[in-house]
C-alpha cells in the first residue's frame, strides 16, 4: 500500500504549497488536494506551477477532496444557483487533475452540516435514488476527464448514507466503471461506534478506488463527530481490524491521514505532516501493509 496525505490535516495552520513541500519532505506517495485550499493557492498561482511540480516531484496526486451532493442536485426541483456553484466546483476539480495528472474525485453523500442542527432527514428510499441519479450524471462527466468517483459514506446520524450496505447498493446500481468506494475508517466507525471492519469485504473489490486511515476520540456519543479525529497511533477505532479486512480485499492501492482535528490546527504543518506520516507508516508495517 502507499502512504497519502489530506489536506484537511492541518487545514488550519497550512496551505496548498506548504502541504506540497512538506509532504514530499516527509516521504508521502500522495496527496490529496482539498478543493477550498485549491482555489486559495489559485489566487496567487497557476494551474501551470502546479502541473511543473508534480512534473519535478516524486510526489503524486491522488484524489480531489471533496464534492458535497444535496438531495436536489442535477433534479428538476434543483436551485440553478446552487447547482452552479458545484458544478463549478466540480468542474475546477476535473479540469486541474486533468493537467495534473489527478484521476479520483472524493463524493460526499447528502448531510446536514449544521453540527447542532440534529440528525439528517429523509427517506432511505429517496436517499437511494437521489445519489444514484447524481452519480450517473457526474460519472457522464467525469469519464471525459479520465476521473474515478470515490463514494464515501460517512456514519453519524448527520448523513443520509451511513453504512457499507447502503453505500455498496448505491454504487452496485450506478454500475459505472468510473464509480466505487473510498472507505474511511473513522467514518464507519460512526455508524453506532462500528469496530468489527469485515463487511469491507462484501464489495466488490476493484470499487475500492481509495482508504482513509485515522482513529478518534473517546467522547461521549453526542460529542462524536469529524473534528474528534486523531492519527492512527491511538483512540478509539480498530485499526488493527480494519487493515487485516482490507488486505483479504487484496487492495494495494493508497492509505490517507484525513482528521479535522482543531487540536493539530494549532501546531506547525512540519509537526503535524510529520506525525501523520510517521504514524501512518508505524501502523502499516505493523500490519504488513508495506
Amino acid at each position: 500500500m502507499k502512504l497519502s496525505y489530506n489536506e484537511a490535516t492541518a487545514k488550519g495552520c497550512s496551505n496548498l504549497l506548504t502541504d506540497l513541500k512538506l509532504c514530499e519532505k516527509a516521504g508521502f506517495d500522495y496527496i490529496e488536494i482539498r478543493l477550498d485550499m485549491l482555489a486559495e493557492y489559485l489566487k496567487e498561482h497557476t494551474v501551470e506551477e502546479l502541473t511543473e511540480f508534480f512534473k519535478n516531484s516524486r510526489i503524486k496526486p491522488h484524489a480531489m477532496n471533496a464534492l458535497y451532493l444535496y438531495p436536489e442536485f442535477l433534479s428538476d426541483k434543483d436551485d440553478l444557483e446552487k447547482q452552479k456553484a458545484l458544478m463549478e466546483e466540480f468542474l475546477l476539480g476535473c479540469e486541474v487533475s486533468k493537467a495534473i495528472g489527478n484521476h479520483y474525485f472524493i463524493i460526499v453523500p447528502p448531510l446536514q452540516r449544521d453540527p447542532l442542527g440534529g440528525p439528517f432527514i429523509g427517506d432511505a428510499e429517496k436517499t437511494f435514488t437521489d445519489c444514484v441519479r447524481m452519480l450517473t450524471k457526474l460519472s457522464d462527466i467525469a469519464k471525459g476527464y479520465d476521473m474515478k468517483l470515490c463514494f464515501e459514506l460517512v456514519g453519524f446520524d448527520r448523513s443520509s448514507v451511513r453504512s457499507i450496505y447502503e453505500a455498496d447498493r448505491i454504487v452496485r446500481a450506478v454500475n459505472r466503471e468510473n464509480v466505487g468506494f473510498v472507505f474511511d475508517s473513522y467514518n464507519i466507525y460512526l455508524n453506532g461506534r462500528k469496530n468489527e471492519f469485515s463487511e469491507l469485504q462484501t464489495v466488490a473489490p476493484e470499487k475500492i478506488f481509495a482508504v482513509h486511515l485515522m482513529s478518534g476520540l473517546e467522547v461521549p456519543d453526542e460529542q462524536m463527530g469529524q473534528d474528534k479525529r486523531c492519527f492512527c497511533d491511538k483512540g478509539v477505532v480498530d485499526i488493527d481490524n480494519f487493515l487485516m479486512n482490507l488486505k483479504k480485499t487484496g487492495y494495494q492501492g493508497m492509505v490517507s491521514v484525513e482528521t479535522f482535528n482543531p487540536e493539530y490546527w494549532r501546531q506547525s504543518p512540519e509537526l503535524v505532516i510529520q506525525e501523520a506520516y510517521q504514524t501512518l507508516e508505524k501502523k502499516l508495517i505493523e500490519n504488513k501493509c508495506i
